[in-house]
């Protein structure tokens, strides 16, 4: 499975914002797993559609 468009526009946001401390990409899953300096958001997951959720979050 290849990244969506939705997943490339959140990343390249973050990126330019400079918030973006790791990313990894599962293509197994579809899901792209990133690392950023907020706390209140510090692992998460970008689903296929974009949605941003906290890694924790995730079922």
């Amino acid at each position: 499975m290849e990244p969506t468009e939705s997943q490339y526009l959140v990343i390249n946001a973050l990126q330019i914002l400079d918030l973006l401390e790791y990313e990894f990409y599962d293509g197994d899953s579809g899901y792209w797993y990133i690392a950023t300096p907020s706390p209140l958001l510090p692992i998460a997951v970008i689903s296929p559609n974009g949605e941003v959720t906290p890694n924790n979050w995730r079922l």
